[in-house]
C-alpha cells in the first residue's frame, strides 16, 4: 500500500506538468504573427490595370512603390503601408494607414471607408493619374460618384508633402488633424474645406 501511495504521489506532479506544458504549447501555437500581404500591379502605377482586392485581407498590407492597388468592399485587419497608390471604396482599415515616399498617394472614393487607427501621410509628392481625378494628389476624398463621408477614428497627420491634399468633400477625423512643412505651387492644392476634426493645426 505504501509503495502505491508513493507512486501515485510521484505521478501527480508529472501529470500536472504535462497539462501545463500542453496548455502552454497550445497558447504559443495559437499566437501567430500577422501575415504580410502585398497588393499592387507592378506593371501599372496608375489606375488602369491595377490589382483589386475585396473581402477579408487578414494581415498587414503593403502597396509597393510604382504599383497601384484598389480595395473595394474590403476589411484589412493589420497595418497598411503605402509607397505606391492605394484607392479604397467601402473599406474598413482596422489599424493604422501610413502613406510615404515619392509618387505615393491615397484616394477614398464612392461608398465611404473607415480608418479605425491613425492616418499618416509623409514625404509624398503625389501620384501620376490618367483619369479625371487629376494628378499629384496625395489624398483625395471624393464623394461625387457615390456620396458618403469617410471617417478616420484616430489622428490624421500630413507632414512634409509636395503633393496635393484635396479634402473638399466631407471627411471626418475623430482625433486631431495636423499639417506641417508641406509645400505647394498653388493655394488650391491644399483644400480641407470638407474636413472636420476635433482639433485642426496647420503650419
Amino acid at each position: 500500500m505504501r509503495i502505491r501511495t508513493i507512486l501515485a504521489a510521484a505521478a501527480a506532479p508529472a501529470a500536472l506538468a504535462a497539462v501545463l506544458l500542453g496548455t502552454a504549447g497550445q497558447a504559443s501555437a495559437a499566437v501567430k504573427p500577422p501575415a504580410t500581404i502585398t497588393c499592387g500591379d507592378t506593371s501599372q502605377a496608375t489606375d488602369v490595370g491595377g490589382q483589386v482586392m475585396s473581402g477579408l485581407v487578414d494581415g498587414n498590407l503593403i502597396v509597393p512603390a510604382g504599383t497601384y492597388c484598389s480595395l473595394q468592399y474590403a476589411e484589412v485587419t493589420g497595418n497598411v503601408s503605402v509607397q505606391g497608390k492605394l484607392s479604397a471604396a467601402a473599406t474598413t482599415f482596422d489599424k493604422n494607414v501610413n502613406v510615404s515616399g515619392p509618387r505615393s498617394g491615397l484616394q477614398l472614393f464612392n461608398n465611404p471607408s473607415e480608418i479605425k487607427g491613425n492616418l499618416t501621410i509623409t514625404g509624398s509628392s503625389g501620384y501620376a493619374n490618367n483619369n479625371y481625378y487629376g494628378g499629384g494628389t496625395s489624398f483625395f476624398s471624393n464623394a461625387v460618384q457615390g456620396g458618403g463621408n469617410p471617417v478616420i477614428d484616430g489622428n490624421f497627420t500630413f507632414t512634409g508633402n509636395t503633393g496635393d491634399l484635396n479634402a473638399s468633400y466631407p471627411l471626418t477625423v475623430k482625433g486631431n488633424f495636423t499639417a506641417t512643412g508641406n509645400t505647394y505651387e498653388m493655394p488650391w492644392e491644399f483644400n480641407i474645406g470638407g474636413l472636420q476634426a476635433t482639433h485642426t493645426s496647420v503650419s
